[in-house]
């Protein structure tokens, strides 16, 4: 893991390398689910407490990436390997991640009267690297790192009774939240020729904060707010290179 980060750095950092290579135009549609949803107490008035539990979150999504880079093969000599490297901007929109759990008032288990649901849009701008071990002419493994900003969109909050008699608190406000966002990946490419690549991989995105705004009526606190919210992603790429 060690000699991986250092090979992700060295792609992000270093431009050097880059004074002559050619450009990639990369697009990625994949399958995505997100982990990360936690359980939560908090006060929305002095003296009045909910708890949202956290449901399992299961359900897949669309997403897509567009990455513009510049490639250059790079001598490994040292270690007998032909390797290519990329470097350039990524840019992702994803579907849908459905969050949901139970509400108990007063945080109380026995008062588990309403269930709760919204959604998370993330969109994010990342510098973006990627390591390919040229050496077999078959199959070509490689390794993908990249480090920006994120904008993540929560919205559509919504509380639904378990009992006709309950009355339903007000709604969460929806919210944008801009934070720090990374992913790391793995996976397998195919060159067909000297223009067109194809890669199967999968990659870990850590999404950064999201984070709802506070209801109506409510006086202290936000509303639901996760400091992490992760992505897990199967990719299927294309790369044509220029």
């Amino acid at each position: 893991m060690f000699k991986i980060k250092m090979i992700l750095a060295s792609i992000l950092l270093s431009s050097s390398v880059y004074a002559s290579g050619q450009v990639v135009i990369g697009l990625t549609p994949s399958v995505t689910w997100v982990t990360g949803n936690k359980t939560q107490t908090f006060d929305l008035q002095p003296g009045i407490t909910k708890t949202y539990t956290a449901s399992n979150t299961k359900n897949a999504f669309p997403s897509g990436e567009l990455f513009l880079a510049w490639q250059k093969s790079l001598a490994a000599h040292t270690l007998n390997q032909s390797l290519i490297s990329q470097l350039g901007i990524s840019i992702v929109g994803t579907g849908n991640a459905k969050l949901s759990g139970d509400i108990w008032e007063d945080a109380d288990p026995d008062f588990n009267n309403f269930t709760y649901n919204y959604k998370v849009k993330h969109a994010a701008v990342a510098i973006k690297g990627r390591l390919i071990d040229n050496t077999s002419l078959l199959l070509q493994p490689y390794i993908s790192g990249s480090i920006g900003v994120g904008f993540n969109r929560a919205y559509g909050f919504s509380i639904q009774p378990k009992i006709s008699e309950e009355v339903a608190a007000p709604p969460f406000h929806s919210n944008t939240t801009t934070t720090f966002t990374y992913t790391l990946g793995i996976g397998l490419q195919k060159s067909f020729n000297s223009h067109l690549q194809a890669a199967i991989g999968y990659e870990f995105a850590d999404w950064g904060k999201t984070q709802l705004s506070r209801a109506a009526g409510q006086t202290v606190n936000q509303g639901l707010t996760l400091n992490h919210l992760y992505g897990n992603q199967l990719l299927f790429s294309l790369f044509y290179i220029v």
